[in-house]
């Protein structure tokens, strides 16, 4: 890996902040571990100022911890999907 491409570490400390409750002065290094624990969770908020809040889920360093779940299969549908499908292809068929 060159130099230039490893992610610099802009913060040593940011504050984390979960249901209205905000923890202070955690280290940046944690968060990963902290994540991969369960002791993050995506829905928690992460600040370097207290301003400015980002999801952990959207964070850009830290979005890839918490994998999207994607429909894989028709098994994941509603079971009257297909049906409802049919009925709308019919409707369009019937405007057309």
């Amino acid at each position: 890996m060159a130099k230039g491409s490893i992610p610099k570490i802009l913060h040593r400390h940011v504050s984390i902040r979960r249901s209205g409750r905000v923890l202070r002065n955690v280290l940046t290094q944690s968060l990963v571990s902290n994540i991969k624990q369960g002791k993050l969770q995506k829905d928690d908020e992460i600040s370097a100022d207290e301003k400015n809040w980002v999801r952990l889920d959207q964070h850009y360093q830290l979005s890839d911890y918490f994998p999207t779940q994607k429909l894989s299969s028709s098994q994941d549908l509603p079971h009257d999907m297909e049906k409802h499908l049919f009925e709308l292809s019919k409707m369009l068929k019937d405007l057309s």
